[in-house]
């Protein structure tokens, strides 16, 4: 169930909505003036995932464009 971010056409307002299926998306009304014309936005999201090289537990990671670093 994605979480998609929204800018309103009509006042610019940005805000979040929860999609239980993608035809949701079509039904995503402005919380500040109530229309439905909006924007999808792109937006950077993160993940949480375990690694045993740093010690096994679980850490919070986000995605980045800039390298992170090399191969091991």
């Amino acid at each position: 169930m994605p979480i998609y971010e929204f800018k309103c056409k009509n006042c610019g307002n940005i805000f979040e909505y929860l999609c239980l299926k993608s035809s949701d998306k079509d039904n995503a009304s402005c919380p500040s003036c109530g229309r439905k014309e909006t924007d999808v936005l792109l937006s950077a999201f993160s993940s949480l995932s375990s690694s045993n090289s740093q010690g096994g537990g679980a850490r919070l990671s986000s995605s980045s464009c800039s390298p992170s670093g090399g191969f091991s």
